[in-house]
């Protein structure tokens, strides 16, 4: 994975939390236009995922398919070196052990990726769990 500034990192946490036009674009201009695909991808935008391929960002990709569950993505990134991109998959998933890991390795830009992605991880299954409950108003 390429080294990025805590500008870019700052750029991208814009773009994941707020959908920010003006970091995409700020990504883009700057040379680091595998982050808005990386973002896109992990949004399921299949094109995007296909360009990390084809614009040698491979392990972009395994982390994408590696956060869908893929297990053989994972063990593609740890075989290839890519530690610090197996520990944000964990991360993002709430995984304390591998927050610990991203802590001690000084891996600040990705704990701050990994933080929003699991506060929307938890939103998103809150919401999943409580819509199965339908109980109606029960002041009526």
């Amino acid at each position: 994975m390429r080294d990025y500034s805590p500008k870019v990192f700052e750029q991208l946490l814009l773009l994941v939390r707020d959908e920010d036009q003006s970091a995409r674009e700020w990504l883009d201009r700057e040379g680091y236009e595998e982050l808005p695909h990386f973002w896109d991808a992990m949004e399921n935008v299949e094109r995007s995922f296909k360009w990390l391929m084809e614009n040698r960002f491979p392990e972009l990709a395994a982390t994408v398919d590696a956060m869908n569950g893929n297990d053989k993505a994972k063990v593609w990134l740890l075989s290839n070196g890519q530690r610090e991109l197996a520990a944000f998959v964990d991360a993002c998933n709430g995984q304390t052990g591998a927050v610990q890991w991203l802590v001690k390795a000084g891996e600040k830009g990705l704990l701050l990726i990994a933080r929003e992605l699991d506060e929307r991880r938890k939103k998103r299954d809150k919401n999943f769990f409580w819509s199965f409950l339908n109980l109606g108003n029960p002041f009526r």
